[in-house]
């Protein structure tokens, strides 16, 4: 397949087409109140997703999809706490998932807000992230095939409103998890369908539950 070129001017963000998350170059992060005081950051490692780009942007559409049990705090006891029914009940919702509703520019001309529909625990509400778009670059590994771009993007959201549980009051006061958690997206889209190289390099099947980041919600 060859690539899609970059475009030329002062156009910014990807051309209109079909983009696909890059699991390995892309990082979901969040941050939690713990133990009152304290903050914990994790992510989640196992995503894949789709970005249709139209030519008018505002009608592109976005569809994501996150394993819960890929969750990793770097602490494998606290991960088991927090992907048991006391919190996410990873099990029961084995899958987050994000459907793109609308775009709107921002103040610069690389910021634009990305609504959507979140899911987590089996609720969905609505959500607004504040994207930046970084820059394109051809990707490393495969240059002449291959072309990506860099967005960072972030929001805050509720537990309870997902009715997720907080682990419960402590005796000094507070809640085990405090109920806003920051979320920090890292991500790089790219023109190919990344399956090819994720197998090449192992990453599909360790620990990446992922058979083809194609397999989007786009109908």
């Amino acid at each position: 397949m060859t690539s899609v070129p970059p475009r030329r001017g002062d156009a910014i963000g990807p051309a209109p087409g079909t983009w696909h998350l890059d699991p390995v170059h892309s990082c979901i992060i969040f941050v939690a109140h713990y133990l009152r005081f304290g903050r914990v950051q994790g992510t989640f490692g196992d995503a894949q997703g789709l970005v249709r780009v139209a030519e008018h942007p505002a009608d592109s559409k976005v569809d994501v999809t996150i394993r819960t049990a890929a969750l990793n705090t770097g602490v494998r006891a606290r991960d088991d706490h927090l992907r048991s029914p006391d919190f996410l009940d990873a099990e029961r919702f084995p899958e987050i998932h994000f459907t793109g509703t609308g775009l709107e520019p921002g103040r610069a001309r690389t910021a634009f807000r990305l609504h959507g529909d979140l899911t987590v625990h089996g609720t969905t509400l609505p959500v607004t992230l504040d994207c930046q778009w970084a820059g394109e670059a051809p990707d490393y590994a495969s240059p002449g095939d291959t072309h990506g771009h860099f967005f960072a993007a972030t929001t805050q959201i509720s537990l309870a409103a997902f009715g997720v549980g907080d682990g419960g009051p402590l005796p000094w006061g507070g809640r085990l998890v405090g109920d806003t958690v920051d979320v920090v997206l890292e991500v790089r889209l790219q023109d190919t369908d990344p399956i090819g190289f994720l197998r090449r390099i192992g990453h599909v099947g360790q620990g990446a539950a992922i058979d083809s980041p194609t397999g989007g919600g786009f109908d």
